[in-house]
Parts: structure tokens; sequence; C-alpha cells
């Protein structure tokens, strides 16, 4: 896998945590996109693994999109907690949709809620 644009967390359990563009075969787009490796002391790392998000977004309305890429994932954390609040990624390669997204190679960034 082609791996690229890393962010590193702590969880609340005291783990280290990296997101990062995972575009398997040859780097070319494909469902799953995410990848995610793990370290208990932030120096000993975990191989990546694929899978940690797609390219399909979910709304709030239950409604989803197909795009072709998501990238550069970064995790926000509840301040107090810990925990995942929202995962933020640059999106591309989607339907157009209203005014404000033209589609194609116009890009936007998501912040998509943890549920």
């Amino acid at each position: 896998a082609c791996g690229s644009c890393p962010s590193v967390f702590r969880d609340a359990r005291g783990n280290y945590h990296m997101l990062l563009n995972a575009l398997p075969y040859q780097c070319a787009p494909k469902f799953q996109q995410g990848g995610h490796a793990w370290s208990r002391d932030g120096l000993r790392w975990s191989e990546p693994r694929v899978g940690a998000f797609n390219s399909t977004i979910l709304f709030t309305d239950g409604s989803r999109m197909q795009c072709e890429r998501r990238e550069r994932p970064q995790m926000l954390l509840d301040p107090g907690t810990g925990r995942p609040l929202a995962l933020v990624t640059a999106v591309v390669g989607c339907p157009p949709f209203g005014e404000v997204y033209l589609g194609g190679d116009d890009a936007f960034t998501l912040v998509q809620r943890m549920l």
C-alpha cells in the first residue's frame, strides 16, 4: 500500500494511532482508502492496515455520496476525554451538489462526526 500524510494521535488509554492516506495496489484510488497503524509506546508501530475509512461519505440525514478520494486524515479529539469526535479529511472527485461544489477536480474539507 502507498501511504502518505500521516497524522498521529493518542487515545484515552494512552495508545498511539496513526491515520494516513493508503491507496492499495499501485496507489490507484480504491473504495478502502484510510490506513491505520498503532503503537503502545510511539516508537514501535504495527504495519498499517487499509480500511480505517473509505471513499463513501455518510451524511447525518442518512444520504450518502461516493467520491474518488479522501486524503490527509486527522482525528479531532474531545479535549476532556481524549475520545474521537470527528474525522477530518480532504475530499475530491465527488459528484456535483448544490451551487457550492462543482465536482470533478474541485476539492473540499469534510468534518465527519464519529458515531
